[in-house]
């Protein structure tokens, strides 16, 4: 592996995961189409996404494109995040922001549904429409935590003078459970630990890429069970659950660079 690489949180989640998926997926980029998705299933993404779109558009000032019948789920969503929306600090509202930064020779990115740079430092949010409300302890562990505070703490000088990690948070907003939503506050002794462990990660992973065997295998059996690549590990399943190949991100065929 000559050339630096672009990782990302899913990518990252990946090989935590299971390295040999790693591996077959950004490494060696074996195509593999997933099949198609059940009804409620394929709804429920479309659902989403539109969510997703339609704040994006109102932090822009856009019009808001029709929403459906009051009926429906994406309307309530609306419904509940404009009268329990989080109190958005004052500041430059940048949606679907994408940052890119340096971690040893290679790159750490991601993309933020909401990020307010303001005086009172930056504040991350994320809008879950599908994923059930976790603890707060949860989350401090999860990769998407860890990816998303480090970059905002590094990439900092980029966006507003002299941001130090304490003035850095991030708040989970779930669209069907408002009250539950999760607000992180980050902090330099965090961010000393959380950057140390996203390199040694890196580094693994650089490690791992330099030799010519086949990574090793999860020994989670459920994680194959969510996995397109199962084939050409001989854990083949009957029932496959794709819900966790829906990306945000375009696939990696798509942007060679970006893992």
């Amino acid at each position: 592996m000559q050339h630096p690489l672009t990782f990302s949180r899913a990518s990252m989640a990946d090989f935590a995961a299971c390295q040999r998926r790693f591996q077959l997926r950004y490494d060696r980029r074996l195509a593999w189409p997933a099949g198609p998705l059940k009804a409620d299933t394929a709804e429920a993404l479309a659902r989403g996404r539109r969510f997703h779109q339609l704040l994006q558009r109102f932090f822009l000032g856009l019009p808001a494109a029709q929403l459906p019948n009051d009926e429906s789920e994406l309307a309530q969503w609306w419904q509940l995040f404009q009268s329990q929306g989080p109190q958005l600090p004052p500041g430059r509202r940048r949606p679907e922001f994408i940052l890119t930064v340096p971690i040893g020779r290679h790159f750490l990115t991601g993309r933020f549904d909401l990020l307010v740079v303001g005086d009172q430092g930056l504040h991350i949010y994320d809008w879950k429409t599908g994923a059930r409300p976790r603890s707060e302890e949860a989350l401090r562990d999860d990769l998407q935590t860890r990816v998303y505070l480090a970059l905002a703490a590094e990439g900092s000088p980029a966006l507003r003078e002299s941001t130090a990690p304490d003035e850095v948070r991030l708040t989970y907003w779930y669209a069907s459970d408002p009250p539950a939503a999760v607000s992180l506050a980050y902090n330099k002794a965090w961010h000393s630990q959380n950057w140390a462990f996203l390199q040694e990660l890196v580094g693994q992973i650089e490690r791992q890429l330099a030799g010519e065997e086949a990574l090793p295998l999860t020994a989670d059996l459920a994680e194959c069970r969510r996995c397109v690549y199962q084939a050409y590990c001989g854990r083949q399943v009957d029932d496959i659950d794709l819900v966790a190949w829906q990306r945000w991100e375009p696939p990696p065929q798509l942007e060679p660079d970006a893992l």
